[in-house]
């Protein structure tokens, strides 16, 4: 395909998903017709646009008139939200359904407002807000309004947060400037969308409640019993979750959606994070009922990523001088300098050093020669000159580095073929239901009750959320305190078969115990590994099976 063919192709789908959110049937004849391209070509364009409706949980319909979206207006801008976004660094793309001159007032408008509240917003953040009330105004004069009715939940955020005069503010501007007048309802919906992006400026965490609080802690325990690393007692990490966790409550109460600029590489960098992050959020958002997006998982897994960097820093460095305080004092504040993260830097004699314990220290420095330690050693001059300093960040670098998981290509880790071995499965089915059932019939249960108990919670938790994760990988998992002995079962079907709102082909089954959650680092790497190439999936499954 030509760069001018794909261009082309783009600004076709841009422009069928604008007559589907104007709730216009489409039929692939038609289509193909007007615009003078193959049925195959306008099949692709409708399953891309399947594809960015499925992102937000939603899905065509067909009758025999053609393809169709039944749903409202908010679940329409949030649709189109998602292709703006993915496009806001060419317009030009979305040109048929984005005024381009009406959102460069509203993002004039919107950042002078928050610049006089003083208000910080990440970039992406703001584009999520921008576009949320660029929608709502475009859509809104061509009488495309939203509605709130039915959405009692929203009254108890609403009293929680009551920021609705400060969003009125915020938006008060394009109505002194006649661009359009909110109502009560849009004015409601949009401090939902905001307080919903990441404003920490909205909220006091004391706000929040204790039981959600609780929530939170649970949440980064499971995290660290699967990474195997213990991230409890990392305060940053539980106020950074507290207020962003709460905060997608909201986002998801308004029914918005904030895409996430790094998930591809989150995902291809951090996959075995971001698989047990995935695992955790599961049964994180059971009790209130709501699906997460991938975007959503990825910035979960952001925060964790960066508490686990702060774990791994360099904790302790040695400094081995014979020339006493004052040249000690003067090197380690230059050390220091280029070594802010340092927690400790402790002085010692050639003969201390031969006395000390080295098993917490990471890096020795030293301005004398001193005999082989079985840590590294950096020489310097008792002056630290620039040539020094490189050589000591040069060894930073190295240790940080070698402190990285190694990720081992080809290979799936020896812990768990003992767990699928005698669980790999080849058929065909026609149904998620079919598929899910034979893998539970599989496995061992105590008597038939437990059995059932972990079967029904299975579909319920699917019922809430699709465990669809993409290329065809689904990973369905129940209730873990009704498993008595932990085990993954992996079954490749012959072709692919409906799960949600997508296809699947390959079906991970994880019955994981509570006390067992270390186990699914590796299975997630495993999977996210498979979802990057699928052939090497299915060729380690038939070298494990038994």
């Amino acid at each position: 395909m030509s760069v001018i063919q794909y261009q082309e192709s783009k600004l076709r789908r841009v422009a069928i998903l604008n007559r589907l959110s104007n709730f216009e049937h489409v039929s692939y004849q038609q289509l193909s017709e007007e615009y003078y391209v193959s049925r195959s070509s306008i099949a692709n364009d409708i399953s891309y646009i399947k594809y960015v409706f499925a992102k937000e949980g939603l899905n065509l319909s067909f009758d025999r008139f053609g393809t169709y979206f039944e749903g409202n207006e908010i679940q329409v801008q949030k649709v189109l939200k998602r292709m703006i976004l993915n496009h806001f660094d060419e317009l030009e793309i979305v040109r048929e359904i984005v005024d381009r001159k009406l959102l460069a007032i509203v993002e004039r408008s919107f950042r002078e407002s928050i610049a006089d509240k003083q208000i910080e917003l990440p970039e992406s953040y703001f584009s999520s807000i921008i576009v949320s009330i660029l929608l709502m105004i475009q859509r809104s004069r061509e009488g495309k309004k939203i509605s709130l009715k039915g959405k009692n939940q929203y009254g108890k955020y609403f009293l929680e947060f009551n920021k609705y005069p400060l969003v009125c503010e915020l938006l008060h501007q394009l109505e002194e400037q006649r661009i359009y007048q909110f109502s009560q309802e849009e004015v409601q919906y949009l401090t939902y969308v905001i307080v919903g992006s990441g404003l920490r400026f909205f909220m006091k965490n004391e706000t929040i409640p204790l039981v959600f609080r609780e929530k939170i802690r649970q949440l980064i325990q499971k995290v660290s019993r699967g990474i195997q690393i213990d991230l409890t007692q990392d305060s940053r990490l539980e106020e950074d979750l507290l207020v962003h966790l709460y905060q997608l409550l909201l986002r998801i109460e308004a029914q918005t959606t904030i895409v996430n600029p790094l998930i591809d590489e989150i995902k291809q960098n951090y996959p075995s994070l971001y698989g047990v992050v995935w695992f955790a959020l599961n049964d994180f958002r059971w009790p209130y009922q709501v699906s997460l997006s991938e975007d959503e998982v990825g910035f979960v897994a952001i925060h964790f990523q960066a508490a686990i960097e702060r774990v791994k820093r360099l904790n302790r460095l040695l400094f081995v001088c014979p020339n006493g305080m004052g040249t000690s004092s003067f090197v380690s504040a230059k050390i220091r300098r280029i070594l802010p993260d340092i927690d400790s830097i402790e002085t010692a004699s050639v003969d201390k050093l031969n006395r000390l314990d080295l098993f917490d220290v990471d890096l020795i420095i030293s301005t004398v020669d001193i005999p082989k330690q079985i840590r590294p050693v950096v020489r310097i001059s008792p002056m630290v000159t620039a040539r020094d300093m490189k050589r000591i960040m040069n060894h930073y670098i190295d240790l940080v580095i070698d402190n990285e998981q190694i990720n081992i290509e080809g290979s799936i880790a020896e812990k768990v073929k003992p767990l699928i071995s005698s669980n790999v499965y080849f058929d065909h089915f026609d149904s998620k239901e079919a598929a899910i059932r034979f893998l539970v019939d599989q496995q061992q249960f105590e008597n038939e009750e437990s059995k059932q108990r972990f079967l029904y919670s299975i579909f319920e938790r699917e019922e809430i959320q699709s465990t669809y994760l993409e290329n065809g990988f689904a990973i369905p998992h129940g209730n873990p305190n009704v498993v008595k002995q932990t085990s993954v079962a992996v079954l490749i079907a012959d072709k692919p078969f409906s799960w949600g709102y997508q296809k699947a082909d390959i079906v991970v089954l994880l019955m994981i115990r509570e006390e067992d959650v270390k186990e699914v680092e590796p299975v997630m790497k495993m999977v996210m590994q498979g979802i990057e190439d699928k052939n090497w999936f299915i060729s380690k499954m038939l070298e494990v099976r038994e």
